[in-house]
């Protein structure tokens, strides 16, 4: 770019970038009109701008020095760049700008200086914006030290085949947006997740549990006396007890872990208003686990505290509900709760009931289901469906997802949501879990021998799964023995599953990892742990959850997560598939948004072999 295309340019971006600078007066209006109407025959040297402009060598200075205050005052990097992404010329703002490696690019390759990801970007705007002779947007993630860098670039055509683009740090914009994101699903007083934030998490929670045969508990709670304290000490005291009793829930659920209980510090605790707090507890083994950390919360609340320089003790009322013995929807567990937590303030406080009614009749009901779940080994009842994976851009099939059903001679199709908890409690999860992954290879070797294209097959691992020292061992035998090829099985496995023992957990995905499967992170964005992990373990492939996919259209602070965990996950070199696609919208949005694969009803449900093999037939 020559020095008199930068400056023409450069006036363009005046009103943009310097709002307070006021390009009509003289001399530096004259000076602008000037290279306009000399820029066809102009020689750029002091003695012909003199001689056109007659303008003094004073005022000659004056406008230079001008000119070069303005250049620097712009914030942006200006990257001058021709069709081939080839740096030309250009100027580091004041900025960060940490996607660049160090030493002078100029005269290099955007690919030599950069990483992978952010160069396809460039290049890509580079030939719609050469095509288009029109202005492009576009933003891109890059994670550096480990802290995670916003940029929004401005991309513009100049004469022939060369390109500008203003590069522009907008971290604290986004670091702002997520704030404002943060308040709108928190208590402003505690920090903790509110009502909104609690019933979108249990409903995710809910729908996780029944596809993965999981049960959840509820726990409503409802500080004794409370308005006492309030009413007598002031409003100041009763917050500051409110913020200590936050603190020793967080407390209480995070020592949990120690009893086999899913749990993610602050995303278990919520405060719905006054003095009523829910928990949430994922993945519960059993209703000893559940009334074990009930009784640790219990004595944890009524541990005294000072507040004014006065000893004050309180105690907690407990109600709880588990999914799905206890309801089967949001509403209804957490009604459930709530008459559980009344009835306990009823048998005189300081104590936690379970919803009785639903537990009692639950408790028959899975030593009948234990029973069965033996005979439907031995008797073949069990069957995989498979749910496909597309590609968001073709619609053509990548990949599949194996999803276990129990088909009982007389009560029909069981929930895995029911009888996978009472496999993962009694033992026969190691059975079940390898009795899949034969299936799911054998089904595989099977529709390439009758002529179809073998595509991934995605199986999904448990938390007690992950603790075999012999999983790697097993899967490895697996595929001997079936033919299966490496490169075709795929692992998915839940955060949860990891931070049980994530030193056992890192290890066993190594090895498996070593063997040449690729291994995916369900429900990417539903844990706050999730970022280390990312960095930690050797993940190939994200899948966002379809709590976030399910309104990306219509709310903000979905869409602005989708699109940073597709960049950020783009960034570190990995694929995303987006869940629980439903309508055209979402695709569009995804697609809009370079996610990589989709999951969901809008391409199909979970079909069981013989149709999935007539899905097969059309690809």
């Amino acid at each position: 770019m020559s020095d008199i295309e930068f400056i023409k340019l450069l006036a363009t971006q005046i009103e943009t970038y310097l709002p307070d600078v006021d390009v009509s007066c003289a001399p530096w209006a004259d000076f602008l009109k000037a290279v306009d109407e000399s820029y066809q025959n102009f020689d750029f040297n002091q003695r012909t701008l003199q001689q056109s402009l007659k303008l003094s060598s004073d005022e000659l200075m004056q406008a230079s020095e001008e000119m070069a205050a303005i250049f620097q005052a712009i914030p942006d990097q200006v990257f001058n760049l021709n069709e081939d992404g080839r740096i030309v010329n250009y100027k580091l703002g004041q900025s960060s700008y940490h996607y660049l490696k160090n030493g002078n690019p100029i005269d290099q390759l955007l690919r030599d200086v950069t990483n992978v990801e952010v160069a396809e970007k460039f290049d890509l705007s580079i030939k719609q914006v050469l095509n288009q002779r029109s202005t492009k947007h576009f933003e891109f993630v890059i994670v550096h030290e480990r802290k995670i860098y916003y940029y929004e670039v401005r991309m513009m055509p100049l004469k022939g085949s060369e390109v500008v683009a203003l590069v522009r740090d907008i971290t604290e914009r986004k670091l702002a947006e997520e704030q404002i994101a943060f308040l709108a699903y928190h208590d402003s007083l505690t920090a903790l997740p509110n009502n909104r934030l609690f019933k979108d998490r249990l409903e995710h929670s809910i729908a996780q549990a029944a596809r993965n045969d999981k049960h959840i508990a509820v726990m409503f709670l409802d500080l004794d006396r409370f308005k006492i304290i309030n009413d007598t000490m002031g409003h100041s005291a009763g917050d500051e007890l409110l913020k200590i009793t936050s603190q020793r829930l967080i407390e209480a659920v995070r020592k949990a872990d120690s009893v086999a209980i899913n749990t993610a510090d602050m995303n278990s605790v919520a405060r719905l208003g006054g003095d009523e707090f829910t928990i949430l507890l994922e993945d519960i083994e059993n209703i000893q686990t559940v009334a074990h950390i009930a009784e640790r919360i219990i004595e944890s609340v009524s541990l005294p505290m000072m507040l004014d320089r006065q000893e004050v003790h309180i105690s907690t009322s407990i109600g709880i509900a588990v999914f799905p013995s206890d309801g089967n929807d949001v509403e209804e567990i957490l009604q459930h709760a709530d008459a559980a937590m009344y009835y306990a303030k009823a048998q005189g406080r300081n104590n936690f009931q379970f919803y009785t009614e639903s537990m009692n009749k639950s408790s028959v009901e899975l030593l009948a289901l234990e029973n069965n779940l033996h005979r439907a080994i031995e008797q073949n009842e069990l069957c995989l469906y498979y749910q496909p994976q597309v590609n968001v851009l073709t619609g053509q099939l990548v990949g599949m997802e194996a999803l276990i059903r129990w088909c009982h001679p007389e009560k029909g199709f069981i929930s895995p949501g029911v009888f996978i908890p009472v496999a993962e409690e009694t033992g026969m999860i190691s059975r079940i879990g390898k009795w899949v992954i034969e299936e799911a290879c054998e089904q595989g070797v099977r529709w390439q021998k009758a002529g179809y294209e073998l595509h991934k097959i995605s199986v999904n691992l448990s938390a007690r799964q992950l603790k075999d020292d012999a999983l790697p061992r097993l899967i490895k035998e697996t595929l001997e023995s079936t033919g299966m090829p490496a490169d075709k099985l795929g692992i998915e496995l839940t955060e949860s599953a990891i931070i049980l023992d994530p030193e056992i957990a890192l290890s066993r995905l190594q090895a498996i990892k070593e063997l040449g499967i690729t291994l995916s992170l369900d429900d990417f964005g539903t844990g706050y742990s999730s970022l280390s992990y990312l960095k930690r373990f050797p993940i190939d492939t994200l899948k966002i959850d379809q709590a976030f996919v399910r309104d990306v259209k219509i709310d903000h602070e979905d869409a602005a997560l989708v699109k940073a965990i597709i960049a950020m996950a783009h960034g570190l070199g990995m694929d995303v598939i987006a869940e629980g696609v439903e309508v055209q919208e979402q695709l569009d949005f995804l697609g809009a948004n370079k996610c990589d694969s989709i999951q969901g009803f809008l391409f199909s449900r979970p079909l069981p072999p013989e149709e999935m093999e007539r899905m097969l037939r059309k690809f």
